[in-house]
C-alpha cells in the first residue's frame, strides 16, 4: 500500500467540498493508500480549519465536526519528525517534507506551489492531487 503525506491545502479543500478532486482523493480513494501525519502537520490542519477568514468564506467549514477531522487523522500513521530541515521557501512547509521523510512516504500530495516546485526531495516525489489520482487509477 502506498504511503503518502497530504498537505493542509488538500485536507481543507476536501473538507470544504467532498466532491472536489481533493475530496475524491480523501474519501473515495482512501482504501488505496496510508496517510502519514506528524504532530505538527495535524496541529496545522486543526488550526487552519478554524481560521476565522476561512470559516467566514466557507460556511460549511465552520460546521465540520471536529470529531470528523479527528476520525480522519486517527486512521493515519503518526510519525515523530524532530526538527524539520529547512528545505522549502516557506518554512511552514518544511514539516511536510520532514513528515514524508520520517514516514518513508512514497509521495507528498500537495497543491502548494512551493512544495510542488521541489518535485522530488530525498526520493519523495511531490505531486498534485490530479497526478496522484491518475497514478491510483493506473494501478487499478
Amino acid at each position: 500500500m502506498l504511503r503518502i503525506v497530504l498537505d493542509t491545502v488538500v485536507f481543507v479543500r476536501a473538507l470544504i467540498n467532498p466532491k472536489s478532486r481533493s475530496g475524491r482523493l480523501l474519501f473515495e480513494y482512501s482504501d488505496r493508500y496510508k496517510i502519514i501525519i506528524s504532530k505538527p502537520t495535524a496541529q496545522e490542519l486543526l488550526e487552519v480549519i478554524h481560521r476565522p477568514e476561512l470559516t467566514a468564506k466557507y460556511h460549511g467549514l465552520a460546521k465540520i465536526s471536529l470529531r470528523k477531522v479527528i476520525d480522519l487523522l486517527s486512521k493515519a500513521e503518526a510519525v515523530d519528525i524532530g526538527t524539520p530541515p529547512s528545505v522549502v521557501r516557506d518554512p511552514k512547509d518544511d514539516i511536510f517534507i520532514a513528515t514524508a521523510l520520517a514516514g518513508r512516504a512514497d509521495y507528498l500530495v500537495s497543491e502548494d506551489k512551493d512544495l510542488l516546485a521541489l518535485e522530488d526531495t530525498a526520493g519523495v516525489p511531490m505531486v498534485n492531487t490530479q497526478i496522484f489520482i491518475e497514478l491510483l487509477e493506473s494501478e487499478s
